[in-house]
């Protein structure tokens, strides 16, 4: 089965792409935003060289949507949409892919029957963690923080405003040794939150990330969403993928998902943040057999092995011409000059990097 991506983000590079191409089967990763904006043809240039059984976004193109998919209906090339902003976009990004596609996949179970409301069947498809790449790695003493968040300062949503309000707000207050890391809108004063420079860590790459996980005693969470009972921050997975100990804001998936003071820890005020800070900081052997629970929790029910074993489920169930046996060429391609493509190992195949 060859699955033709269009996003480079790295829940595709680092985590279902990156999974399908270790289990076998052949995958082309665009940036297909960025090259149709260069060059119109781009699309129908790597349908007719890669031949896709499907094409998978998690994503939108703008303009170049109607365009997008008159050429897959032309070819005849069924294709997947994985709703991975939702409930947020829903009605702005995710309804007008999901009209255009044989198979939808949403983050938030709340979206599912809003689908099935407009004759769209939709499946619950969650983030995940990768553990060829998110486990815990050699620390950098430059890293090496009491506290530390990686994210951008998305304060228009009002959820993950509050939860800035919650997790880092009261940290600051008191001084802690805290590094937030991101683009530079975190230091923007017109924004609705924003912090002192002596806060601020500067950007960091994917591949970074994994490394402040694994240098850092506490690693912080926040969510965009705090009222769906599955949709929650995809660092959730990542932080504990690598092993780290996670104090994050309260959301009804996390306590779906999780148990507290487990798997991890949540705070549902300022005040409960700086209670589970003096009690968790001093206490490294509590901090490491929570978060080696935590790892062993997301390996066990929420790896992008899993998440792909039920697509191709789901795949084989909906579109069966499309079940033919794998070659076992794999492939791994892009446009994006900033992208960071990954070295995978696969017992069987080729990867060609482009």
């Amino acid at each position: 089965m060859k699955f033709l991506f269009t996003d480079t983000n790295p829940m595709i590079t680092h985590g279902l792409a990156r999974t399908l191409l270790e289990l076998g089967k052949e995958v082309q990763i665009i940036d297909l935003g960025a090259a149709l904006s260069q060059s119109p043809d781009y699309l129908g240039q790597c349908l007719d060289s890669f031949h896709p059984d499907l094409v998978f976004s998690q994503g939108g193109w703008g303009r170049f949507g109607k365009h997008v998919f008159s050429d897959l209906r032309r070819r005849r090339i069924p294709h997947v949409f994985w709703g991975s902003e939702d409930p947020l976009y829903f009605d702005s990004l995710s309804l007008p892919m999901a009209s255009n596609s044989k198979l939808v996949f949403t983050t938030a179970a709340e979206c599912i029957p809003k689908y099935q409301a407009r004759g769209i069947k939709a499946h619950l498809m969650m983030f995940a963690c990768t553990p060829s790449f998110h486990h815990q790695v050699h620390p950098d003493p430059g890293l090496s923080h009491d506290c530390i968040f990686i994210g951008n300062n998305y304060g228009q949503f009002s959820a993950r405003f509050k939860g800035m309000e919650i997790i880092l707000k009261p940290l600051m207050a008191q001084g802690a040794d805290l590094k937030i890391y991101g683009l530079d809108w975190w230091l923007d004063r017109k924004n609705p939150f924003s912090i002192d420079p002596q806060f601020y860590g500067g950007h960091l790459s994917y591949e970074e990330m994994r490394t402040a996980y694994s240098s850092a005693r506490i690693v912080l969470g926040l969510h965009s969403v705090n009222t769906s009972p599955t949709m929650m921050s995809m660092r959730t997975f990542e932080a504990l993928g690598c092993g780290a100990f996670h104090l994050t804001q309260w959301t009804p998936a996390i306590e779906r998902f999780f148990v507290n003071h487990r798997h991890l820890v949540w705070s549902k005020s300022p005040e409960e943040t700086e209670e589970l800070l003096k009690h968790y900081l001093p206490r490294p052997e509590e901090r490491m057999k929570i978060a080696r629970a935590g790892q062993a929790e997301v390996y066990a029910r929420h790896t992008y092995q899993h998440r792909a074993e039920e697509l191709l489920n789901i795949i084989r169930a909906n579109i069966p011409a499309m079940v033919s046996n794998s070659s076992g060429y794999c492939y791994s391609a892009g446009r994006s000059g900033h992208q960071n493509w990954y070295p995978m190992k696969v017992k069987r195949g080729i990867i060609k990097h482009y």
